[in-house]
């Protein structure tokens, strides 16, 4: 569908020469390396020509990880599926096998760009999801990718078996947890130690059991999982544990594949899933609000929020599906009437899952990958089944556990190819709110990548309630104002991307990479030699 008339002013950013006494002089001479050779950097403009590919995740043995898979002559498919699958191991909070996702995946070449959609759905017993992650990582490497499905998965397998240290990305994560891991004993042997206290930051983290499920993977492929000995094992370990998993509802798990939601940006496309990765559609309606007013004025923009948050309540069913056709909820005037409406009774807010994480890959020849997963709870029903390794997920439910927040973005033009942007992260309503003032930042020309995932972000539950980050206070005075009840909030949304002014393949040395300032994350690139 092509809706929405917003001209997005693109900011051309010249490419920038680095003087390298200057560098050193500023301290950038490592992160000047790191962008120009095959080691690992955090860094956004990528100032060598000879840039070939890179990865930005929420954990970074995982970038580590893709790195090695690009230099290896992988692609940004490859690049991601490898990202996954030690996400699996360094981040099972919200990426375990037990979950699931959703991706989009751009060929410049063939001007196309699929979403698969893998998410973490309930199974018959109603209690407990099926995995998807699995079937997902499969069905793009068998579309997309150039390695080998085992070269994918060994490095993952690995690290499980023998240990690593535990990054302060997961470190952060386990504190959260608390004593949510010690309910399980399995969770309990893998994630605490001795006096029931999470594993910290460079601890060891050992999964075995989880290396043995990821080795059997590997060898035998995604079909292990889910019909094969692994598979069975898996349904007979859940329901032990009062689980109803079946190897059934394994074997019916689907990766499904379709072309993309869309709106104009100028002569571009905004692509991003359908319902129920609802938080698609909720950046997508904030790039067009914020399109249609003044995206400076805090309390502009807060009204913009909460209208599009209570409206979200009147559309979304619980799991994230839309009772209303896409096309109305994106259009003009769609938007404008949800921002312009009032109500005497208080929005019901919805409660959902925030825990997710998302990663971004691009390649100099204009393929890119923006992916998010979740477990629709962190650390998923904070239990392993047993001799699996594996953490199971709960099934979607109204209580706040879900996938409906998910909705990666991309920005890429379907009569060149050419892809500019790609957003994914996790942080549940807020962080699709996110995403989509980023992408407006960033299109319209007014910051660079890097300054504008570092601006204040803000949040509205549809009440009448909005929320600040610390960086965001000087837009409080206004906020409240105009009539709301302004509360500080922690952190608003992770969000990884990558932006390419000049457009991929054809502009790579251009292009800035970030991870979110508010998360752990890391940045790797790596060029032609």
């Amino acid at each position: 569908m092509r809706i929405g008339r917003r001209v997005a002013q693109f900011c051309h950013i010249g490419r920038r020469r680095a003087w390298r006494g200057a560098a050193v002089a500023l301290g950038l001479l490592p992160a000047l390396l790191a962008c120009s050779s095959n080691e690992p950097g955090t860094v956004g403009f990528l100032f060598a020509p000879d840039f070939k590919a890179g990865i930005v995740t929420d954990e970074p043995r995982a970038a580590l990880i893709a790195r090695d898979i690009l230099a290896a002559g992988g692609n940004a498919a490859d690049a991601a599926v490898a990202a996954y699958f030690t996400l699996s191991v360094t981040m099972p909070n919200a990426a375990g096998l037990g979950g699931g996702g959703v991706c989009l995946v751009h060929d410049a070449a063939k001007k196309t760009t699929d979403v698969f959609d893998f998410l973490p759905r309930s199974a018959k017993g109603g209690l407990v999801a099926v995995p998807g992650n699995v079937r997902g990582m499969a069905a793009i490497n068998a579309r997309y990718g150039k390695l080998a499905w085992s070269q994918l998965v060994a490095p993952a397998a690995g690290i499980a078996s023998n240990g690593g240290a535990v990054s302060r990305a997961l470190a952060s994560e386990l504190a959260a947890a608390g004593s949510r891991l010690t309910e399980d004993p399995q969770m309990a042997a893998i994630f605490t130690k001795e006096g029931g206290m999470p594993l910290a930051e460079s601890d060891n983290l050992r999964q075995v059991d989880l290396g043995a499920a990821l080795e059997r993977i590997r060898v035998n492929g995604v079909n292990e999982l889910y019909s094969g000995q692994l598979g069975h094992a898996l349904a007979q370990a859940a329901q032990s544990i009062g689980a109803p998993l079946t190897i059934d509802d394994l074997r019916s798990a689907k990766a499904t594949a379709y072309p993309p939601l869309e709106i104009a940006v100028g002569d571009h496309q905004l692509l991003f899933p359908a319902p129920p990765s609802a938080g698609g559609v909720l950046a997508a309606q904030m790039v067009e609000a914020l399109g249609l007013g003044n995206a400076d004025d805090g309390a502009s923009v807060a009204k913009a929020v909460n209208g599009l948050v209570a409206d979200r309540d009147s559309w979304m069913k619980p799991g994230g599906d839309a009772s209303k056709p896409a096309a109305e909820l994106l259009s003009e005037e769609h938007v404008h009437a949800a921002i312009a409406a009032k109500s005497d009774a208080p929005a019901a807010a919805m409660t959902e899952n925030p825990s997710a994480t998302g990663l971004v890959a691009i390649d100099n020849d204009g393929q890119g990958v923006a992916c998010e997963f979740t477990m629709n709870a962190p650390f998923g029903a904070d239990r392993i089944a047993p001799g699996t390794g594996i953490i199971l997920a709960p099934a979607p439910n109204t209580k706040g556990a879900g996938f409906s927040a998910t909705g990666p973005l991309m920005l890429a033009n379907q009569y060149t190819g050419k892809l500019f942007f790609l957003a994914a992260g996790g942080g549940g309503a807020p962080a699709a709110i996110a995403k989509g003032a980023l992408f407006d930042a960033v299109s319209r020309g007014k910051k660079p990548l890097g300054q504008a995932l570092q601006a204040g972000r803000l949040f509205a539950d549809g009440a009448g309630d909005v929320y600040l980050e610390d960086s965001a206070s000087g837009k409080e005075g206004a906020i409240a104002g105009a009539g709301f009840k302004v509360t500080k909030s922690g952190t608003l949304g992770l969000i990884n991307a990558i932006y390419c002014p000049r457009g991929a393949p054809n502009g790579m040395d251009q292009c800035e990479l970030r991870n979110d300032v508010r998360g752990n994350g890391l940045v790797t690139t790596v060029n032609q030699k």
